[in-house]
């Protein structure tokens, strides 16, 4: 639920709705599922969207209840390929969402990607893809198996807080003599 809770989110943000959420309900789908929509959207909507995440995670909610797997156990046992086709046929899940809940929930080796990782693959010219498959295909082959799940928070960061979006850092970047963005900014002579 969280990582629905954190799309478009800070983490801090994220951290404070979810421990609001659980000091009045316990996390889990029954509860959830049970809430009234209006109540979980007063919780949720700091992080934002809530008009959007509210029913995306109720009639997850809703599925798992009616699976009986509340724990999610089928997923996190199902080998990398199945977990995430099932993940994918949780209403509201991509992608994305998929690839998080694997790497970080079930510690898979996946790539997940966010718009930070997306703007420096393309910044890169590391993919040519348009979509999240074939751009995290491209990515997959840079990032070797096993360092995935590092390489996926080692690039969040980087696109945070070095190559941002608007005034990407170019001063403070280790690979700027190996960068080919058409926006990278002339050093500062020292």
């Amino acid at each position: 639920m969280s990582i629905i809770v954190s799309q478009n989110s800070t983490d801090l943000v994220t951290e404070r709705v979810m421990n609001a959420l659980t000091s009045q309900v316990p996390p889990t789908p029954t509860a959830i599922a049970g809430m009234r929509a209006e109540k979980l959207a007063r919780i949720l909507r700091p992080a934002g969207l809530s008009r959007q995440k509210v029913p995306k995670i109720r009639e997850i909610a809703r599925v798992l209840v009616e699976r009986g797997d509340e724990e999610m156990d089928a997923f996190a046992t199902a080998r990398p390929s199945p977990a995430r086709r099932m993940l994918l046929e949780l209403p509201g899940v991509g992608p994305k969402t998929a690839d998080v809940w694997l790497s970080l929930v079930a510690g898979r080796d996946t790539m997940p990607m966010d718009t930070h990782i997306t703007r420096l693959v393309r910044r890169w010219h590391l993919s040519s893809g348009k979509d999240y498959e074939r751009i995290n295909a491209d990515l997959r082959r840079y990032v070797p198996r096993g360092n995935r799940q590092a390489g996926h928070l080692a690039l969040i960061y980087f696109g945070r807080e070095i190559c941002q979006a608007r005034t990407p850092r170019c001063e403070a970047c280790p690979v700027y003599d190996d960068c080919d963005a058409e926006d990278k900014r002339p050093r500062k002579d020292s």
